[in-house]
C-alpha cells in the first residue's frame, strides 16, 4: 500500500517535471524569433511585448488536455514570463543611461574607465584593444 502511494508520486512528479520542461523548451525555442524591445523603447512597448508572449504561450496550450494539465501549463507559462520580465528589469536597470560599448556616444575615456581593475591583464589588454577598436570605427 504504501509503496503503491509512493510509486504514484513519484509518477506525478516526474509527469509534472517533463510538461514544465516541455512548456520551458517551447517557450525558450519561440521566445528566439520574437523581437526585443529597443534599449531606447518606451515600456509600454515592453509591456505590450511580456503580454504578447505570455499570451503567445498560453495560446499553444492544447486545449484537449486535462484540466489540471491545463492549469500547469498555463502555471509554467506565468512562471516564465514572471522570470523573463526580472532578468529583462535588472538588465534595464544595470544598464542606466550609459552608451552600449562601440555606440557613437560612447568615448574611449568612458569605455576604458569600464574595465574592470581586477581583471587579469590579457583581460585588460583586450578590452583596451576593442575601445580602441570601437573609436577607430567610429571616426
Amino acid at each position: 500500500m504504501m509503496y503503491s502511494r509512493f510509486h504514484g508520486a513519484v509518477v506525478l512528479s516526474l509527469s509534472l517535471l517533463l510538461l514544465s520542461a516541455c512548456a520551458t523548451e517551447e517557450t525558450m525555442t519561440s521566445s528566439g524569433s520574437t523581437q526585443a524591445a529597443s534599449a531606447s523603447g518606451s515600456m509600454k512597448a515592453a509591456a505590450t511585448q511580456a503580454y504578447d508572449s505570455l499570451q503567445s504561450c498560453l495560446s499553444r496550450i492544447p486545449s484537449g488536455g486535462t484540466a489540471g494539465t491545463r492549469m500547469i501549463a498555463e502555471e509554467s507559462c506565468k512562471r516564465d514570463e514572471t522570470l523573463r520580465q526580472a532578468i529583462a528589469g535588472n538588465a534595464a536597470a544595470k544598464s542606466g543611461n550609459r552608451a552600449a560599448a562601440g555606440a557613437a556616444g560612447d568615448s574611449l575615456e568612458a569605455c576604458m574607465a569600464r574595465i574592470p581593475k581586477d581583471g587579469s591583464v590579457g583581460q585588460r589588454m583586450l578590452a583596451e584593444e576593442s575601445c580602441k577598436r570601437d573609436q577607430a570605427n567610429q571616426r
